[in-house]
């Protein structure tokens, strides 16, 4: 961290950002070659946010990325993507700020990493590059956040 940082109170630092894990199956890629009708896989998407507290002050924050292709009822892939950020924030930040930095601006960092690697693994498998839409990390936060509270005020005393 620079000096200018420290005066300047910055929330916190990146040490490292690495693959914990990937795998991508491609169970049914020939078929695309002797499909007669070809109509355009559907695609779903699930992106993660996971917290580890290493110690007090540093916590590696991982997004957990599922995406799966069908045809017909029939995978014609599946890319699986654990990436992970070693970070260190200062002991005496506010818990509230602690929480946004580790679900919200973290995630926005690594981001445009993931998508690249999305990216490069589906056209290695094949496929066009799959470029990933923007993900909302402050809205996935708020409402991770309200339905916390909704349980909290369901919850019997």
């Amino acid at each position: 961290m620079s000096d200018n940082q420290k005066e300047q109170g910055a929330p916190f630092q990146i040490h490292d950002q690495y693959i914990k894990d990937l795998s991508f199956e491609n169970p049914n890629h020939l078929k695309k070659y002797t499909a007669e009708n070809q109509e355009a896989p559907q695609l779903a998407v699930n992106v993660e946010t996971n917290v580890a507290k290493i110690d007090d002050q540093h916590y590696e924050v991982v997004l957990n990325v599922r995406v799966s292709s069908e045809d017909e009822s029939k995978a014609t892939f599946v890319l699986e993507l654990v990436y992970g950020t070693l970070i260190s924030v200062p002991k005496e930040i506010d818990p509230a700020a602690l929480e946004t930095v580790l679900l919200v601006h973290c995630p926005f960092i690594m981001f445009p990493f993931v998508r690249e690697i999305v990216a490069r693994v589906t056209t290695s498998g094949g496929y066009p590059p799959l470029m990933l839409d923007p993900v909302d990390f402050a809205a996935l936060y708020i409402a991770r956040r309200k339905e916390a509270e909704q349980q909290a005020t369901k919850a019997p005393n």
